[in-house]
Parts: C-alpha cells; sequence; structure tokens
C-alpha cells in the first residue's frame, strides 16, 4: 500500500491508586471516597475466615466480604500495585529492599466474576477480573498476523500481545463482557484475510478460533469485462472510529468472515484498470469503487455496479517535459479519520477516463517517477453521471503556497518552510523529495539570521532571535533538482522583500505569483511563436484588507538565464512572449509588489519546453567515463518479481562532483515508449578531490507491472549525467550507453534411450522458452529459433556442434543421431536481439 492518510489513535486508560504506585491491570476509575469511619483497619479487624496474606513490607492484604481487596502496612497507608488475573489478585508493595516488594496473591471466590474495590487509604477504585483469552488462526498458512479487540458495548478497544509475526496464535487479557475480534493475515502476492469472531468471557479464561475455511471473497465490480483489479484496501470500522487494519494492496483477491453486529462496517475500496496495463503501459480507465457493508456482512460480500451509475470525468496528467511513469492514488472519507492510499499507474501526456463511486469524497495524489514527486491534488466529490474534467500537472512547474500556511513569524523568530516548488497552473501544490532546498533570511542591512544549503523540501528552518520591532527582511530560496522524470523546472528562486514585527504565529506577508501559459502541448512544450503568458499576484495573510499586489515585469531566457528579455506586461499582467525555433526550454522570470513594501522577483528555470529538440548539455570541465551496467552483462529479466541490477560511472570535474544519475529508456530520448528508473538517488562516492563514482540501483523490476510488454525487450539507452561541486560544470548525455534488456530463456535437453547400444538412434529432445513480461508468470515456447545440438565425449572438456535445429511453434526440440560412444549430450543457443543465450544441462549417455 502506498500510505496512510491517518489512524485513529487507540488511547489505553491508565490510572493509579494510593499514589503512582498502586495501579490495576484494566479500566479502573475511583468509584468514592472512604471516610475515616470505613477505613480499613489491621488484619486483626478483618474476620479470621476471609482469605489474607502477609505482605513483604509487614503488611497485610485481605479480601473482606469475598469481594474487596483491603491494603495495610503496619497500621499505615502504603503503596501498591495490583493486578486482577485469572482468577487471583496480586498485590506488590513498594520498597527499597527485594523483601519489601514481596508480592502477596489472594485466590479469588470461584465462578464470581463481578467487579471488585481495591481500597487504600481514604480513597476506593473498582476493577474487573482479567482472563487470558488465546486468539488463534486456524486452517491457514500465516505470514504476518494482527489482531484486534472490541468491547461489543463500549467499543473501548485492547491491546493484543501479537508475539512473533507468523505465529497463528496470540493473547489478550480481558475483563468479563461480550467482545468483537478480527484477525488481520496476508503476504505480498497472496490473498488478504479478515476474519472475525463474537465471543464473551465469563470467569475463566479460553480459546477463540478463527477458521479461515468460513472466509468469503470481497470486491466491488462492475460490469465492465475488460476492467481487473489493480488495487484494493479492505477494513473493518468499529462505533467511534476505530479500525481493524488494511487488507489488500495490490491485484490479489480479499476474504472476509460474514457477521451481524450493530454499528459494525466492513469498508471496501478498490481500483480497476484495463487488464493487461502497467506503468510504461498505463490504463486509459479508471475505476474507483466504494462500498460499505455496516451492521451484516452478507454471505456472498461482493457489490457489484453498473458503470452507467456511476460518476465520470476526465483528467488530463500533463507531462513534465518528457514522457514519464506517473501513479494516482486516492483514498475515501467515510466520515472518519482513517484510510489508505492505493492507486494505480496513470498515462501522461494523454487523458484518463475516470469512474467514481458518487456521493464518496476522495482525497488524491499524482506521483511521477518513483514517487519522489508528488502532486497534491483536491478532495473530489463527483455527483452520478458525467462531471467537468480537470489538467493536472501543467507546466510551467511553480511554488504554491502551504495549505496550512507557509513561513511563521513566532515571537522573537521566524520559521521558514516552503516546500511546494513544484506545484503546476492550476494551483495543485507539488514537491520533489530529490530536490535540494537552500534558505537565506537577512534583514534589509544585510544581517543574516538564518540561513542553510543542501535541504530537502521536508526540512525547515528557524532563525536566530529577530529584532521586536518592524523590519524589513529578505528572504531568498534557491531549489535546484536535476532528476531523470522531469525536464522542466530545474531551478527555482524567489527573493522576496517583507516587513516583519514580533508576532505570535503569523504567517509571514510574503507575496505569491500565478503563471499560466495556455498554448502548451501536454509534454510542456510549445510551438515556435507567438504565444501568450498570463500573471498574477497576491500577499498572504496581511492585516490590510487589502494589499494591492501588482505584477510588475515579466522577462524570458532561451539559454539558462545567461541572457535575459523583457516582455511588455499589460495592465492585467498578461505579456506575449514570441518563442524561438530555436529554442529547446524556455525559463521565465516574474516580479511582483504590494502597496505594504513587499517584492518578490522569482526565476522559474526551464518553465516549459521549446520547439528544439536538446541535444547532449555540456558546461565547463566536468565529463563522464567508464559507464558499466550490470557488470558488464546484459540485463536479463525473469518472470518474477523483486529483479535488481545496478549502473555505475566515474565523473570528473576540477572543483570536485556534487551529484549524477542515470536512467533507461526504450525508443527516442524525447519520447520514449518505456523508462526504468533508480529506485533511489544514485550515489557519488568520491574517490579524489576531482573524481567520484556514482552509483545507481534498479530495485524491485517485476516485468509484468514496470514493462507489461514483451515488444519492450531489446537495446535500450542510458541517459548519465553529472554536475561539479563549484555549480558551473555540467554534462548531460543523452544516450550515453546501449544496454541490452533481455527476456531470459530457458533451454532443456532430454536424450534416450538410456542406454542405448553402439550404432542405435539415439533421441535428443528439449525445449526453448523464454520469460512472459505480460502474464503473472510463465515461461513461454520461443518458436522458430537455431539451436546448436552439442556433444562432449566423456573425458573430454569441451562441447562440439554436431547439428543446429530449429524449434517447433512450441519451442520444441528434437534431434536424431547415431550413438557411437558414452559422453553428454545439449542443446545451446546463441541468444538474439530480444532474448538472452541459454545453455541446457548435459544429459549423460551409456553407449554398450
Amino acid at each position: 500500500m502506498s500510505g496512510f492518510r491517518g489512524v485513529r489513535g487507540r488511547r489505553r486508560a491508565a490510572a493509579a491508586l494510593g499514589g503512582a504506585g498502586l495501579t490495576a491491570s484494566l479500566l479502573l476509575a475511583p468509584t468514592s471516597t472512604v471516610s475515616a469511619e470505613e477505613r480499613p483497619g489491621t488484619v486483626g479487624a478483618a474476620p479470621r475466615s476471609a482469605p489474607s496474606a502477609e505482605l513483604g513490607n509487614g503488611g497485610r492484604v485481605d479480601l473482606v466480604d469475598g469481594r474487596d481487596v483491603r491494603m495495610t502496612a503496619d497500621g499505615t497507608e502504603g503503596r501498591y500495585s495490583v493486578a486482577s488475573v485469572d482468577g487471583t489478585v496480586s498485590v506488590r508493595p513498594a520498597g527499597k529492599s527485594a523483601a519489601d516488594r514481596r508480592a502477596a496473591r489472594l485466590a479469588l471466590p470461584a465462578g464470581d466474576a463481578g467487579k471488585r474495590t481495591y481500597t487504600a487509604g481514604n480513597t476506593a477504585y473498582a476493577t474487573s477480573s482479567t482472563y487470558s483469552v488465546k486468539l488463534t488462526i486456524t486452517n491457514a498458512d500465516v505470514v504476518t498476523k494482527s489482531f484486534y479487540v472490541w468491547d461489543r458495548k463500549t467499543w473501548a478497544s485492547y491491546p493484543v500481545d501479537s508475539g512473533a509475526s507468523y505465529n497463528p496464535s496470540s493473547t489478550v487479557k480481558l475483563p468479563p463482557g461480550d467482545y468483537f475480534a478480527v484477525a488481520l493475515h496476508q503476504d505480498w502476492q497472496r490473498p488478504g484475510y479478515l476474519l472475525t469472531r463474537t465471543f464473551s468471557v465469563g470467569t475463566a479464561g479460553k480459546t477463540v478460533t478463527f477458521d479461515e475455511r468460513a472466509a468469503k471473497e470481497t470486491a466491488v465490480r462492475t460490469d465492465d469485462t475488460t476492467a481487473t483489479r489493480e488495487s484494493a484496501a479492505v477494513w473493518i470500522s468499529v462505533p467511534g472510529g476505530d479500525l481493524a487494519g488494511f487488507a489488500g494492496a495490490g491485484p490479489d483477491k480479499v476474504y472476509v468472515t460474514p457477521f451481524s453486529v450493530p454499528g459494525v462496517s466492513l469498508r471496501l475500496h478498490e481500483v480497476l484498470t484495463r487488464k493487461g496495463s502497467s506503468a510504461n503501459v498505463p490504463s486509459p480507465y479508471r475505476y474507483d469503487l466504494t462500498h460499505s457493508f455496516t451492521g451484516t456482512v452478507p454471505a456472498t460480500p461482493v457489490k457489484t455496479v453498473k458503470r452507467s451509475t456511476l460518476a465520470k470525468t476526465v483528467t488530463k496528467v500533463a507531462a513534465p517535459g518528457t514522457r514519464t511513469t506517473a501513479y494516482l492514488q486516492s483514498v475515501p472519507s467515510f466520515g472518519e479519520w482513517t484510510g489508505v492510499y492505493i492507486g494505480a499507474s496513470a498515462p501522461v501526456a494523454a487523458s484518463l477516463t475516470e469512474y467514481m463511486t458518487p456521493g464518496v469524497t476522495y482525497s488524491r495524489l499524482l506521483n511521477h517517477g518513483p514517487g519522489d514527486a508528488t502532486l497534491d491534488l483536491p478532495d473530489r466529490t463527483l455527483s452520478a453521471g458525467t462531471n467537468a474534467g480537470e489538467t493536472v500537472g501543467a507546466a510551467p512547474l511553480q511554488p504554491v503556497r502551504r495549505e496550512w500556511g507557509g513561513s511563521q513569524r513566532n515571537a522573537g523568530k521566524i520559521w521558514l518552510y516552503e516546500p511546494h516548488v513544484f506545484g503546476d497552473t492550476a494551483g495543485h501544490r507539488g514537491l520533489d523529495g530529490r530536490a535540494t532546498y537552500s534558505y537565506r533570511l537577512a534583514s534589509a542591512a544585510g544581517v543574516t539570521y538564518a540561513q542553510a544549503d543542501g535541504l530537502d523540501a521536508y526540512d525547515t528552518l528557524s532563525s536566530a532571535a529577530l529584532p521586536s520591532g518592524s523590519t524589513v527582511y529578505t528572504l531568498d530560496q534557491t531549489v535546484h533538482r536535476r532528476v531523470p522524470y522531469s525536464r522542466l523546472g530545474t531551478d527555482v528562486h524567489s527573493l522576496w522583500t517583507f516587513r516583519s514585527a514580533y508576532a505570535s504565529g503569523r504567517e509571514l506577508p510574503l507575496i505569491d505569483t500565478r503563471l499560466n501559459v495556455p498554448g502548451l502541448n501536454g509534454y510542456g512544450r510549445a510551438a515556435a511563436g507567438a504565444l501568450r503568458i498570463e500573471a498574477s499576484a497576491t500577499t498572504r495573510d496581511t492585516e490590510a484588507s487589502e494589499a494591492n499586489t501588482k505584477v510588475t515585469g515579466l522577462a524570458y531566457t532561451t539559454d539558462d538565464g545567461r541572457t535575459w528579455t523583457d516582455l511588455d506586461v499589460a495592465a492585467d499582467g498578461s505579456a506575449t512572449l514570441d518563442v524561438p525555433a530555436t529554442a529547446s526550454y524556455v525559463g521565465l522570470r516574474v516580479t511582483a509588489s504590494d502597496d505594504l513594501g513587499g517584492s518578490l522577483r522569482r526565476t522559474l528555470g526551464r518553465a516549459f519546453a521549446g520547439p528544439a529538440a536538446q541535444g547532449d548539455e555540456k558546461a565547463g570541465a566536468t565529463r563522464v567515463s567508464g559507464i558499466v551496467v550490470n557488470g558488464g552483462k546484459p540485463v536479463k529479466l525473469t518472470d518474477q518479481p523483486l529483479q535488481d541490477f545496478t549502473a555505475e560511472f566515474t565523473a570528473t570535474d576540477p572543483s570536485g562532483i556534487a551529484s549524477g544519475d542515470m536512467y533507461l529508456y526504450k525508443g527516442a530520448y524525447g519520447s520514449p515508449s518505456a523508462v526504468l528508473y533508480g529506485t533511489w538517488p544514485a550515489s557519488c562516492t568520491k574517490v579524489t578531490e576531482t573524481t567520484s563514482t556514482c552509483r545507481a540501483q534498479f530495485a524491485y523490476i517485476h516485468p509484468r507491472w514496470s514493462l507489461g510488454r514483451n515488444s519492450f525487450a531489446g537495446t535500450w539507452k542510458l541517459a548519465a549525467w553529472a554536475e561539479s561541486a563549484d555549480g558551473t560544470g555540467l554534462v548531460d548525455l543523452h544516450a550515453a550507453k546501449s544496454v541490452p534488456v533481455l527476456r531470459d530463456a530457458r533451454l532443456t535437453a532430454n536424450a534416450g534411450p538410456e542406454p542405448v547400444t553402439k550404432g542405435k538412434t539415439l533421441t535428443i529432445t528439449g525445449k526453448l522458452s523464454r520469460g512472459d513480461w505480460e502474464t503473472l508468470g510463465g515461461y513461454r515456447g520461443y518458436s522458430g529459433q537455431s539451436v546448436k545440438l552439442q556433444f562432449r565425449k566423456k573425458g573430454a572438456t569441451a562441447y562440439t556442434t554436431v547439428k543446429t535445429v530449429t524449434t517447433s511453434s512450441t519451442g520444441k526440440l528434437t534431434a536424431t543421431v547415431k550413438a557411437s560412444t558414452d559422453g553428454y549430450w545439449r542443446y545451446a543457443f546463441p541468444g538474439t536481439t530480444t532474448t538472452a543465450k541459454a545453455t541446457a544441462g548435459g544429459d549423460y549417455v551409456d553407449v554398450r
């Protein structure tokens, strides 16, 4: 699963008796105040027939009237810890020595499950006896598990000692009462199970079993036969908003135990896409479906909906200057502060048709690449039928104010936090975990109060103590990124001027701008010729009713900021830019001011792409060499998940290397048909003052989900780049190396009969197959391929080729020879441009 929106915390009750040292195991609460006349006396004052025991501190503990436990210590009040478990009461006094802390245990009357009163000093406390209840999952192969238990009257939850994850059993201590419990167990690429039970606890412990065989498949389905489950989240909700885990994640089935318990709901959330979709071949449509079975989960807990009854909308997903992978996540709201994001791959530079359960509010996120770049989309509730669409991720990528407010003045300091630098034109907030942030806060006189470099999007910065009076400050933020999944938004620089005085929790009156370029295509590219730029500006959180903020200037660059050209700005903040046909990228600079003395100068590096194709980039003396992918061997991908390989190169610059990275792509650099990214940013390890080794790991590759098409096998290209430590050098090679990314092959050989008479016919059969990237497992026969039949004589060290055989339509091989001498027979496949080579193990034949 991608991430939790939030899970309501489970608060555990705790209470003290007679001071911090006197506690009971569960659900303690004062019942009354004991008067001086009712204060417990010494042991001699209690009936001799009552259970009684001596405490380590010289006092005694008595069970009075078969119900109340009273503690005394030589006639004075003491501190004690009390536990009532499985029909006994254990009382331990506080003390310095082990002898002083010796506990006393009293057996409670058989069959008595009522509440008791523990009395110390003037206060009485009530608790129930608790009993050990064993929870166990039966008829199941348990890899991981979780248990949840609630009181069916109060819906208070109880902590469960889960023990080892693979152990199907756990224990919980419960007072007498009626309970509802859930057992959750699942594992990756296996079905998930939510098993439920109701049970009661009386005066003794017990075992409660959760039989997996009683569970039934649950799902939300549609009448669209082309759709299949991409991901799912299924959970139990009880009164008060508490919940039990999450079953499901990917396309695997989920099973639940039918039940009927008032107020308890089974929540279903599923995302369906077209069969055969993958990260590089995303589905053109998406179903976002939810359902709740409340009070009763039927024997067949499957909800079927018709597409015609759903809400429909079209979402255009823009690409950040290049074709990349994207992942759209959502989580529904059921009026509880809980949920988990699930999702599916989304097309970029294309439209996605979405079908949603009407009337349900969904929170949404869009991720680009491996997930480091996140666009926070607004909550959405749609009605049945066709709804208005939206565009997300459109360039220019630019800063957007944080939803809960940006940088603030807190008394004598300023707290700096401006993370959403890569928002889109529509105002959706965006950040990138791979970008680096720098801040500098200074007075107009040049005194620096806060400064930091190399921060990430989630870092905050607090200033030194500031003057209390109203002072003019400058805030300088620089954000840099060079990532494989975006060609836009490489550098964003904002320089604010604002006035601030001593205040508590007040947002700084910073100016925000919004730039819109309507003429860009889905890749964020502009054609040559006239292009309209629309700009606006506002000021944050000012006491004045109107700050009168306005755009004062617009300029553009086509050479990454070396030269700028000013544009004529109209009264509405717009301007016309004549895009040169030679421009690969266009950067924008906007200035704005308000009547409060505030100003902003913002530069967007590579705000959008131009019409010209971009070639390799080189600046300064930075160089890349020694590129090695997968240890110099072809990348062979089987049909299995969790595959990985590494790639590395050497980078040099006189000032040293700041960073470097790489990625693989199939097809054209500008619009690849498929991409593979490093799971994390490449790490550049310093070798000398001028040289570093940059290494990337491509992990968690599942050809079915990552690629999804056998046609992607073949020659890929590696794009690689490095940046100098002083910021002046760069090398970006778009096709630095060709890399074979091949389907793994398997080859068998079987010679017979064995043994064989000399001179008789020997038949060697076999099969050539290769990994299928379009299904969830299996190898398929490789037809029409030339395979060598080879023989190695007994005692020899090398094989010789006897003949060449062609595989059948199913990949089978058959060859006959005359048996002459003992030895080994095998088949050898040399490989193709799409399939790795393979050699069968030698099959020994005894010739007589």
